[in-house]
């Protein structure tokens, strides 16, 4: 079975292109031709071969790699284009946009009712998506490729919105996903209308956060976005329904290809739908030869098509995803269903077990590296969740089929939403089950790869029937990716999380200790908000993710600045999901949801609250002091921002290093803490309140005088932060200046005396 020609040749092929994408074509191909050379490898011509298919992939990556995309655009320009697709909840407004030079672009329109195939003119500015702003974050590049995304356009003015003409045939296939869209949520409630759009033809809607993490919990995320699954299902009812007509085993085959490719088309022809519809084919070509329509040949056929047309997405997550799953059934479909047997399981049961099972024998440590989660029952609601979404789908499409007889429709319809009860209510029992959401640090990809080597080893030793040597050897590579082994520091590292326009600091110490200060968010307009805030979206899509990554699944302790959304938002996430063995508070008076929220989360985790003021000292174990300089009592009063003067202000101090943590304090709490006589002097500054004109003083800064100051500021914001005053005396001051907006997420590392600065990204001044 392993020893299937094409798969050492599909190897080299993906291992060439792989080492192009990264750079490494030409050692890679050298130490080739040197083992092909020297090594005792069976048969010069497999030899040759494999060599060739490591140029050509070597080749192809770099002559068709990494797409390009358009540089970014500072200025604002009038763009027209076609809506194609709506992202998103409904009423967000978020829109994808055919422009008139063929680009697919994101944009945020608040003209919710526009229409797909509607024309809109509107003067924005171009952004590609760029590289990732923190450690370990997807690549947005990457993200939007899969996606066939250029780009997105921020601030669009729209400037007139028209119909298009009907007669567009590009815009026929979107016209009628969103009429059926429009079918589905007519007859069938949120979610479940959501959820069946997003399995028929991958409709991003927005599910609520809750019944989403769930989804991620119990590894059922994959049903939710057409892939592999779902082309599977319309295979299946293609090869159903043409044999009932008559079609024979070939026919059969050829036909459900061409209906599966159709339905990745319908669908949006998006990257995982056509790398599916790949790997579909090729088996429906086998079954259609008389072969097993799963084989290695068929798998390693439609890895070297798959990556040939699209080279670059060969060191993705997702066609890792997509032929690890395939492998693994492979590997495992068969031995888990006959040890199943001797549980007396109808044949159906044993097969949708023996799935489940191999599929997540063979993705779990995938996806635990892309939504820092393990799921302990995955296969067990996969089993339940998977069939039901085959049957949702069938009912669906007879429900759309059926529009012209309401009454019939309608009957399908509730039908239809008992199936989706039906996996709601799975997915939700599962995740209740005690250890169902198991936080998990992202193993390194090398020890994937050890773990999918062990496997292919583990498979071999069933086959020998050493089953207990198997055993043994799957369960040593899953401890290495549960618990492989890190590199540990001995120093103190602080960074300055890439937020955007808000703050988000972590601080390690030399012995572990993990304190967070702030936690990103935005400005949360008006006291309006009863049921939730879009602050908090940043603490669970950037500033968790990265704690986890990090290794940290609990925090020694929170300091909140100040009580405003772009430094409390992320707080609760963060407390819901990691806890805290204390917050700091500087305990103002705030109505905003986020803090409120906040403290809410806290009280419940019965979270010690405390208010540090001037005076206050920290001392963590290893030797780090936090000594804090303010808020000083009574409070300031009457300035121009009283919430950010009183903010939480202190000097850390470990050996002979240095910083001072500032929040948002302005110029009047600069001033205080002149008056109070601290000795300001510090290594490294985090500028004050994003780097307004209304902090950062010449007495301030001279006071201070950093060698490093880092300033945590979005992109193009509309405050015009940093402001060119501050920044003129900061560079008077000599600092080295860093921002979030041009370096990313800003680290530095010392040993108390040797200070090291890096960031995520070189700035656009080098």
């Amino acid at each position: 079975m392993l020893r299937a020609s094409l798969v050492p040749l599909a190897l080299a092929f993906l291992t060439g292109i792989a080492s192009g994408l990264r750079g490494f074509a030409v050692p890679v191909l050298g130490a080739t031709l040197l083992l092909a050379r020297f090594a005792r490898v069976p048969g010069a011509d497999l030899r040759a071969a494999i060599v060739t298919a490591l140029a050509l992939g070597a080749f192809l990556a770099q002559v068709r790699g990494s797409p390009s995309f358009a540089p970014e655009d500072s200025r604002s320009h009038l763009y027209e284009g076609v809506v194609v697709e709506r992202t998103g909840a409904l009423e967000a407004g978020e829109f994808v946009l055919r422009l008139d030079d063929g680009r697919h672009v994101t944009t945020l329109i608040a003209h919710t009712a526009l229409e797909i195939g509607s024309r809109v003119r509107a003067y924005a500015r171009y952004e590609p998506p760029g590289d990732a702003r923190n450690e370990g974050e997807a690549s947005p590049r990457e993200l939007a490729s899969e996606r066939g995304l250029a780009g997105r356009l921020e601030r669009a003015h729209v400037i007139s919105v028209s119909a298009t003409d009907s007669r567009d045939a590009s815009l026929w296939i979107p016209r009628l996903r969103a009429w059926g869209g429009a079918r589905l949520r007519e007859r069938l409630d949120e979610p479940y209308a959501t959820i069946l759009a997003g399995a028929l033809w991958g409709e991003r809607g927005a599910l609520p956060p809750d019944l989403r993490g769930e989804f991620q919990d119990t590894g059922t995320v994959h049903i939710l976005v057409t892939a592999g699954l779902h082309l599977g299902v319309i295979a299946a009812l293609a090869i159903g329904a043409i044999a009932l007509c008559g079609g024979g085993r070939i026919g059969s085959s050829l036909g459900a290809i061409a209906i599966v490719w159709l339905y990745a088309v319908f669908s949006g022809a998006h990257l995982p739908s056509i790398r599916a519809a790949t790997m579909l084919s090729f088996g429906l070509l086998a079954r259609a030869t008389g072969r097993s329509a799963l084989s290695w040949n068929a798998l390693a056929a439609a890895a070297i098509v798959v990556a040939a047309l699209r080279p670059d997405s060969v060191t993705s997550l997702s066609f890792a995803l997509s032929f690890s799953c395939v492998g693994a059934i492979l590997l495992f479909a068969e031995p888990f269903a006959s040890a199943l047997e001797r549980f007396g399981l109808p044949e159906p049961a044993r097969e949708a077990l023996a799935l489940t099972f191999a599929t997540q024998a063979g993705t779990w440590p995938l996806t635990a590296f892309a939504f820092l989660v393990i799921a302990p029952y995955a296969s067990l609601a996969n089993a339940f969740v998977v069939p039901a979404v085959g049957v949702a789908m069938l009912i669906g499409l007879l429900e759309l089929a059926a529009t012209p007889i309401p009454l019939v429709a309608q009957a399908l319809a509730n039908v239809e939403t008992s199936v989706l009860m039906w996996i709601v209510g799975v997915v939700r029992f599962t995740a209740s089950l005690p250890g169902a959401h198991v936080v998990a640090t992202p193993p390194p990809m090398w020890a994937i790869a050890c773990y999918d080597l062990a496997l292919g080893g583990a498979a071999a030793l069933l086959a020998r029937r050493r089953r207990l040597s198997a055993a043994i050897l799957v369960a040593a590579a899953i401890a290495l990716c549960a618990w492989p082994p890190r590199p540990i520091s001995r120093d103190l590292v602080i960074t300055a999380i890439d937020v955007g326009q808000a703050d988000a600091i972590l601080i390690r110490t030399p012995d572990g200790h993990a304190y967070l200060v702030d936690a990103g968010g935005r400005l949360e307009r008006g006291r309006s908000l009863v049921t939730g805030s879009p602050a908090e979206a940043i603490g669970e899509r950037i500033v968790v993710p990265f704690l986890v990554r990090q290794g940290i699944h609990h925090l020694d302790g929170v300091l909140l600045s100040h009580p405003h959304g772009d430094h409390a938002g992320g707080l609760p996430p963060v407390l819901r999901t990691l806890g805290a063995d204390a917050f700091a508070d500087s305990g103002q008076e705030y109505g905003g949801f986020a803090y409120r929220d906040a403290l809410g989360v806290a009280r419940d985790k019965h979270t010690p609250t405390i208010y540090p003021r001037a005076g206050s000292v920290w001392k963590t174990s290893d030797g780090v002091t936090l000594t804090f300089l303010g808020p000083q009592e009574p409070f300031i009063t009457g300035s121009r921002n009283d919430i950010n003067n009183n903010s939480l202000v202190f000097m850390l101090q470990y050996k002979a290093f240095r910083m001072l943590f500032t929040g948002d304090a302005g110029s009047e709490a600069e001033q205080r803490i002149l008056h109070a006589g601290a000795d300001l002097h510090a290594d490294v500054l985090k500028v004050g309140h994003h780097g307004s004109a209304y902090s950062s003083t010449h007495a301030f800064i001279d006071a201070v005088h950093p060698k490093y100051a880092i300033i945590s500021v979005g992109r193009n914001n509309l405050f015009g932060h940093p402001a060119p005053q501050t920044l003129e005396t900061l560079k008077a001051a000599g600092a080295a200046l860093y921002r979030t907006d041009e370096n990313g997420a800003v680290t530095i590392e010392t040993d108390g005396q040797v200070i090291r600065v890096r960031s995520s990204l070189r700035s656009s001044s080098g």
